[in-house]
């Protein structure tokens, strides 16, 4: 088996989160996965990002909420709040992964999985969330 690339575990990674999502369980482990899944939980990018949504899910969204102007993470379509969720994710708690990669592969990935529209929804509030943390670090 090829070693998975980083997009290929960032995708995969944001269907875990709206699987965890969909069954109301930030916990990965509790998941029954299917064996490309099971492939994924090897790579430590995923484990890092996933066990700090499952350790800081509640801050991720209050981020979210905090940086959208109508939509609150109840209302927000659950692929674009999986891709958004990972995003912040790596924003806030992966030092490894710089804020523009975040931001352009949630962009990429956005258009691949959501709306017509998606991505530029989910460019917009992670613009303003990286905004505000550049300022916040100022």
């Amino acid at each position: 088996m090829s070693k998975m690339t980083r997009e290929e575990i960032r995708e995969q990674t944001m269907q875990l989160i709206f699987q965890m999502d969909a069954v109301g369980d930030f916990d990965y482990q509790h998941l029954t996965l299917i064996p490309e899944n099971e492939a994924l939980l090897k790579e430590k990018q995923a484990i890092a990002t996933l066990e700090a949504i499952k350790k800081h899910l509640s801050a991720i969204d209050s981020c979210i909420n905090q940086n959208t102007d109508k939509w609150k993470t109840d209302r927000i379509a659950r692929t674009d709040l999986a891709i958004l969720r990972l995003a912040v994710c790596e924003i806030y708690y992966i030092d490894s992964i710089p804020d523009r990669v975040s931001v352009n592969e949630a962009v990429r990935i956005a258009k691949k999985y959501g709306s017509e529209r998606s991505y530029a929804f989910v460019n917009s509030v992670l613009g303003k969330i990286v905004r505000s943390r550049s300022r916040n670090n100022e």
